[in-house]
């Protein structure tokens, strides 16, 4: 290509891109939407010259790769774990909940498994620069509760990047046979273990000590070639070169030149960004979206709204104020900027065609056209939903907010001991959550393969070896959910001993037996692993997962009965002590035995 066409396709590009931005941004809208829009008006109207494409390519993975590296940057780790508590708590009930919707959604629109894995994942995360551009304008939230929306998009990026890891070979499982995607399984966890450990631990201090021997414009130009280096290792691993420089980027955002390489490269950022999201909308035709208006509606109704109710229930879950919630669950109704990275990803191998690509791109900028309005109402959505909300709803909703007043009464008046065997137990939940999903798309890709391996060495049925791995299945997961039911079981014991400092106050309140000491994590357990592996597609008909469900069961109560005679199961002592009625202070050694009782 010769320098004429390069500096005619620049040209046209960031002046399109720039004017576009500037007039969106008087209707208060953030300058992506411009960027976007920029290139559908380029793709659909304007003649660029041949060979355009391969440079705006080019452009768009270097915009890609700096995208990633700012959103690392940005991530300060240290600064999560003084502060990031209360929005680990909500980003724990958010990101769950928006992946299950969309696996559920996708299954509904008759897509397949891996197709609607990837919806869930491309509507688990809300955009930072959106959020943040359209609550600073309409100023309804004070900065603190600004920064813990950013620590709950910060905690999003996160896990929409390990989503991103899983989902490649996922993405690639019909073009590869089975070793050749084991290899690549192997292959990401090794890059991705070596980066989150030895990379995180000994790259920021290599480039403190770089650092110290040369200046700024060294050391961010160093920085930039470790970028590309990390990114270029990645892609040999077979993930794609977002996830190497968002990890270079969390690096790079531990070391003391965070600062000044932000400042060398934000000019450099914003062009090469600017350039993804151009080629982003260039592949989105006209004609597919006004042809998708329907799909692009129902996502983004379905993003919204669900994004809308599991924020508030976040919010709620981690005693937060309910106004506050609410604003902030408005706020958050914005897809980010993975669900272009995502949804880019599956149309490049194939996993979306080109109208559902148009569809996800189109919900994307109805959401940030729709996110000022949703914003700059939400006071008075929240006066007008506080009225008319029937009677029965308000009654059911402050029942909770009582057992949910009374757990964090019982956290407070609890021991330092039983404080800190709580916070680690929700660190541990967060865990098994994330294990559960990895060992159940583990068996997922395991059933077809290892089923089909068994019946050609083995013999038998295929079907035969489906229910054998379902039952390995099962038992591989029992333990992490009993394990995820007994901190349940620490929660309600929490809620009983709020109660009983309520009755401390109140002798002549009689209180029920204690809850916790009837609640049987095994069965609990047992109940949620059966759950999960029956909503797992695994080639097995309902009936006989209905008929294992109680076959699961009745094998958990015959063991927990075993457990029982033999002295030792958890509900053996159904009647409150009697320090229940006594101070806090009066009873430390009650206290004790009852936090052994309830772990």
């Amino acid at each position: 290509m010769d320098e004429e066409t390069l500096i005619t396709i620049m040209a046209v590009l960031i002046v399109l891109a720039s004017f576009l931005s500037i007039a969106l941004t008087k209707l208060k809208l953030p300058s992506l939407v411009g960027f976007l829009v920029a290139g559908i008006i380029i793709a659909n109207y304007i003649d660029i010259p041949d060979g355009s494409h391969d440079v705006i390519s080019i452009f768009s993975n270097l915009g890609l790769i700096m995208l990633m590296f700012a959103i690392g940057m940005e991530i300060d780790l240290k600064k999560m774990k003084i502060q990031g508590k209360f929005a680990i708590l909500i980003a724990v009930v958010q990101i769950p909940t928006m992946l299950f919707v969309g696996i559920i959604a996708g299954s509904i629109m008759g897509f397949s498994s891996v197709q609607s894995i990837t919806l869930g994942a491309i509507l688990s995360g809300a955009s930072t620069a959106v959020v943040l551009a359209v609550l600073k304008t309409n100023n309804v939230l004070d900065q603190n509760k600004m920064d813990i929306l950013v620590l709950v998009m910060i905690i999003e990026d996160i896990s929409q990047v390990i989503m991103i890891s899983v989902l490649t070979p996922m993405m690639q499982g019909d073009s590869l046979s089975t070793d050749s995607l084991i290899v690549l399984i192997i292959k990401i966890v090794i890059f991705m273990v070596v980066c989150s450990t030895l990379g995180l631990k000994i790259m920021p201090r290599i480039l403190d000590w770089v650092y110290e021997r040369s200046n700024d414009e060294l050391i961010s130009l160093f920085c930039i070639g470790i970028l590309f280096v990390i990114a270029l290792l990645a892609n040999i691993s077979g993930l794609s070169v977002a996830i190497g420089a968002f990890l270079t980027g969390v690096m790079v955002g531990m070391s003391r030149p965070k600062h000044i390489v932000e400042h060398y490269i934000d000019p450099l950022k914003s062009l090469f960004m600017a350039m993804f999201f151009i080629s982003v909308g260039m592949e989105v035709s006209v004609d597919s979206l006004v042809n998708n208006i329907p799909m692009i509606i129902t996502i983004y109704l379905i993003f919204a709204t669900f994004m809308f109710i599991a924020v508030n229930i976040g919010y709620w879950v981690a005693n937060g104020e309910g106004l506050s919630g609410w604003i902030s669950a408005a706020s958050m109704c914005t897809m980010g900027e993975f669900a272009f990275i995502i949804s880019k990803q599956a149309l490049d191998y194939n996993l979306y065609d080109q109208s559902m690509y148009s569809s996800i791109v189109g919900a994307a900028i109805v959401s940030m056209f729709m996110l000022p309005f949703l914003v700059s109402s939400a006071n008075k959505s929240y006066s007008a939903i506080g009225k008319i909300c029937p009677s029965p709803l308000k009654k059911a909703a402050g029942f909770l907010t009582t057992e949910r007043d009374l757990m964090y009464r019982g956290l407070t008046f609890a021991s330092r001991r039983s404080k800190e065997r709580f916070r680690k137990a929700l660190t541990n939940a967060v865990f098994l959550v994330l294990l559960i999903v990895l060992i159940e798309i583990g068996f997922f890709f395991a059933y077809d393969p290892l089923s089909q391996w068994l019946t050609k060495n083995f013999g038998a049925e295929e079907y035969t070896w489906r229910l054998l791995i379902l039952f390995v299945n099962i038992a591989v997961l029992l333990e992490p959910c009993r394990r995820l039911a007994k901190f349940l079981r620490f929660t309600f014991y929490f809620v009983e001993k709020g109660k009983k400092q309520l009755s401390s106050w109140n002798r002549d309140e009689q209180l029920p037996p204690n809850f916790f000491e009837n609640f049987s994590a095994l069965a609990v357990g047992a109940f949620i692993t059966v759950t999960i592996v029956i909503f797992v597609p695994n080639g097995i008909d309902n009936f006989t997962h209905i008929i294992i469900l109680l076959v699961v069961l009745a094998l958990t109560v015959i063991a927990q009965g075993v457990k029982y005679k033999k002295g030792s199961a958890t509900n053996a002592a159904p009647n409150v002590p009697a320090s229940a009625s006594k101070p806090v202070s009066e009873q430390p050694k009650e206290e004790t035995k009852e936090e052994e009782k309830s772990e």
